[in-house]
């Protein structure tokens, strides 16, 4: 199921504690849940001020903004490019009220706005993260950006979100609020309310037709065996495999018995990985990944081995076949993209 979300992802820099000093705004639109436009402002804050504390943490100088429109100037530009979008933030609280507090300062009219936070999201969809910080999420998602400018945070921002759609298995940003019991964040003239869950009615036994357990265990929670605790952290390979595609235009055939991850699982996440995965060894292999050996990875080294052989009488190159073991392969999809 493909996440074909719409949304405009943002980010404000500020030049002092003030929420009405943003100093940078960015905004990238996602469509079907493809990045397709992004914009970014610099803007001269009103009153003229930039701490040395807030200078430090994005890079951004007086002498950088001082001949750039002030917000409200930027203010037609930014609404034609917002849209009627849901707006997406990281911490969201912090960018509405920047938003909310520039349009005040700058006698601008406060449209009816709606928007959602990813760091909300994230709690809910990665309960178990030790951080829900912008950099720690995009790290373990393996979402290279630089922090702290307005134009990289919201591209990471909105790799969040597509990254918790796309694990949660849902098509687009309604189910997925849906699905989490996430209520849309607001916004307008009388100020802001941020998303919250939405509380369910409980059902009773009796009312819902269910049959009564003891006391203590009237909610049971079933868990999927393909995500039984494992020392392969398979989410989170399943989710960063879709942003940085490690194995791409590469062929992978599996042999063996699999102990880390069930086939059905290594081949899944070799495919959201980028690669196409063969059921055994052909000419245009190139990656053989042996499980536990047995009868089949026998069989497929010594197919390798033929080919090569039959390469090398013809006077052309063998088959070029990296071979694997099982964590090799795990390790290869989990590592970091060089520079």
């Amino acid at each position: 199921m493909e996440f074909a979300a719409n949304f405009t992802a943002i980010d404000f820099e500020t030049a002092s504690r003030r929420s009405d000093s943003a100093c940078q705004l960015a905004a990238v639109r996602v469509r079907d849940g493809k990045i397709v436009n992004q914009a970014m402002w610099l803007i001269r804050p009103e009153p003229f001020f930039f701490a040395q504390s807030n200078i430090r943490i994005h890079g951004i100088t007086p002498g950088q903004v001082e001949e750039e429109k002030t917000f409200g100037q930027l203010w037609p530009e930014i609404m034609q490019t917002f849209g009627d979008d849901c707006l997406v933030a990281h911490n969201a609280s912090f960018d509405m009220g920047v938003l909310l507090a520039c349009l005040t300062k700058h006698g601008q009219s406060i449209p009816n706005l709606q928007y959602t936070c990813t760091r909300a999201i994230a709690r809910r969809v990665w309960p178990k993260r030790p951080r829900f910080g912008l950099k720690p999420l995009s790290d373990w998602l393996g979402v290279r950006f630089q922090h702290h400018d307005a134009l990289e945070d919201s591209i990471a921002c909105a790799k969040i979100l597509l990254a918790a759609g796309i694990d949660r298995r849902v098509d687009s940003l309604e189910s997925l609020e849906a699905k989490l019991t996430l209520s849309r964040g607001t916004a307008g003239d009388w100020g802001k309310q941020g998303p919250t869950r939405i509380k369910k009615r409980r059902q009773t036994a009796k009312a819902s037709g269910a049959k009564t357990t003891t006391a203590n265990s009237s909610f049971v929670r079933e868990v999927p065996l393909a995500y039984q605790p494992s020392t392969v952290d398979l989410q989170r390979l399943l989710v960063r495999a879709d942003f940085i595609r490690p194995l791409a235009g590469q062929t992978i055939v599996f042999s063996g018995k699999m102990t880390k991850l069930s086939l059905t699982d290594a081949q899944q996440l070799a495919a959201r990985s980028g690669g196409d995965c063969q059921s055994q060894i052909t000419s245009l292999t190139s990656i053989l990944v042996l499980g536990d050996e047995d009868e089949n990875t026998k069989n497929d080294r010594i197919e390798i081995g033929r080919q090569q052989q039959a390469a090398k009488q013809q006077g052309t190159d063998g088959p070029k076949v990296r071979i694997l073991s099982e964590l090799e392969f795990v390790e290869l999809v989990a590592a970091m993209p060089s520079e």
